[in-house]
C-alpha cells in the first residue's frame, strides 16, 4: 500500500469559547460538495487528512467550532501513527457548517476510511451528565471501547440507542471493518477540556480498545487501497 499525506489548510484562528455548537432540525448543506461550493477553505473551514498507511482512521468530521474538543480528542488518539481525518468550521458559522456523517462524503474522507480497517468518529451530544454513547457499526469494537473507557474511569454505554450511528454510509463505518462512533456530552468534553490528564487517559482508552481489535485477527481485511 503506497503512503501518502494529505494536508490541507489549518485553521486561521481559533475559537475562544468552550460550547459545541447543537445544530437543531436539518442541515444547511445536504454534502460536503455542497458546503465546499458555499464557502471559502482556508476563511470558512479548513481540513487535515493525514493517510500513515495505519489500519486505524480516527474522523471528527464537525470539528473546528462545530463541536468544539472533537478535533483535538482526534489527533490526540491518532497521535502520530494511526489515519486522521478532521474538518473544522470556523469564524462563527458553527452549526452551518454541519453535515451529518451519513452525508459526509468528502473525497479526501473517503479516500482514508475505505484504505482502512477501522473507523473511529468523535462527536458531541447534548444529553444530561458525564458519559459517551458508543455507536458504529462495528458493535464488537464498540464494547471493546466502552470497556477500555469504563476501565479508565469514564461512563460508556454501548450500543448507543439514541444515536447508533449504524449506517454504512456513515464516514467512520467505511473501513472495511466498519467502525465506532463516539457521542460524548457536552459537560465530559467540558470536563475533558480542562482536565489534560484526563483527556490524555480518555484517548489512551480509545487508542487501546482500536489496537485490542485490531490484534485480535477478526478484522476484515483493506477492500480499497490508497493511490
Amino acid at each position: 500500500m503506497r503512503n501518502f499525506l494529505f494536508l490541507l489548510l489549518l485553521p486561521l484562528a481559533a475559537c475562544s469559547a468552550y460550547g459545541p455548537a447543537m445544530r437543531r432540525g436539518p442541515d444547511v448543506y445536504p454534502d460536503f460538495s455542497a458546503l465546499k461550493a458555499a464557502n471559502t477553505e482556508g476563511l470558512d473551514f479548513s481540513r487535515e487528512a493525514y493517510y500513515r498507511g495505519s489500519p486505524v482512521a480516527v474522523f471528527a468530521p464537525h470539528g473546528g467550532d462545530i463541536e468544539l474538543l472533537t478535533s483535538r480528542l482526534a489527533r490526540a488518539t491518532a497521535g502520530r501513527d494511526f489515519n486522521l481525518y478532521i474538518f473544522n468550521g470556523w469564524h462563527g458559522r458553527k452549526g452551518d457548517l454541519h453535515v451529518t456523517s451519513s452525508h459526509f462524503d468528502d473525497p479526501q474522507a473517503v479516500l482514508i476510511a475505505t484504505s482502512s480497517v477501522l473507523g473511529v468518529s468523535f462527536h458531541a451530544q447534548a444529553d444530561h451528565g458525564r458519559w459517551v454513547c458508543v455507536g458504529g457499526s462495528n458493535r464488537e469494537a464498540g464494547e471493546l471501547v466502552a470497556r477500555r473507557l469504563e476501565a479508565a474511569g469514564f461512563s460508556a454505554v454501548a450500543p448507543c440507542a439514541r444515536l447508533p450511528g449504524t449506517s454504512l454510509k456513515n464516514i467512520v463505518n467505511r473501513p472495511s471493518s466498519g467502525g465506532v462512533q463516539l457521542e460524548i456530552t457536552l459537560r465530559l468534553l467540558a470536563s475533558l477540556e480542562k482536565d489534560a490528564e484526563d483527556l490524555s487517559k480518555f484517548t489512551e482508552a480509545v487508542r487501546l480498545a482500536a489496537l485490542e481489535f485490531i490484534s485480535s485477527g477478526k478484522a476484515n481485511t483493506v477492500q480499497e487501497t490508497a493511490k
